[in-house]
């Protein structure tokens, strides 16, 4: 299967379990206008370990909401805010997928919180169900729509 085949798969939620990293090894890369789309995919679904080691004390991170909740911090928000939105904001899954990345990042500042204030198995909960997974999932899925719109030439 090719990267192509690939964001057309998860463009459609039809990815299956295995992770971007993997694919990313097997793969060229998935550069467009300055961002890699498979290590976007890949970051945002790594938090979600990062997170539940934070819940379960075995992170090294001093997570803080302020900081997690914040959409223009990571690599890929970053990006959002700048090149990508400057080269990409007239896509119409650009804009979805801003809005989710926002939402997921309130999402994972949420968790954090409720992690912080001592109720560690309903900040498992949160990640593992609701808002932060639909988040999470429309990220992914909109960011590989993003890719397979701009690799068509929109």
């Amino acid at each position: 299967m090719g990267i192509f085949d690939w964001f057309k798969r998860v463009s459609t939620g039809d990815a299956g379990q295995q992770d971007a990293g993997t694919v990313a090894d097997e793969m060229p890369d998935a550069t467009i206008g300055g961002l890699n789309f498979m290590t976007a995919i890949d970051a945002h679904m790594k938090w979600k370990t990062r997170l539940e080691d934070y819940i379960n004390g075995s992170s090294g991170e001093d997570l803080r909401v302020e900081a997690v909740c914040r959409d223009d911090v990571c690599t890929l928000g970053k990006w959002i805010h700048g090149t990508g939105g400057e080269q990409f904001a007239d896509i119409e899954a650009f804009g979805e997928m801003k809005d989710q990345h926002a939402q997921f990042h309130a999402c994972a500042g949420r968790v954090v919180g409720v992690a912080q204030s001592g109720r560690a198995d309903d900040a498992m909960r949160m990640l593992q169900h609701g808002d932060y997974v639909r988040a999470s999932e429309r990220v992914k899925m909109l960011l590989a729509r993003l890719y397979v719109q701009i690799a068509e030439g929109r």
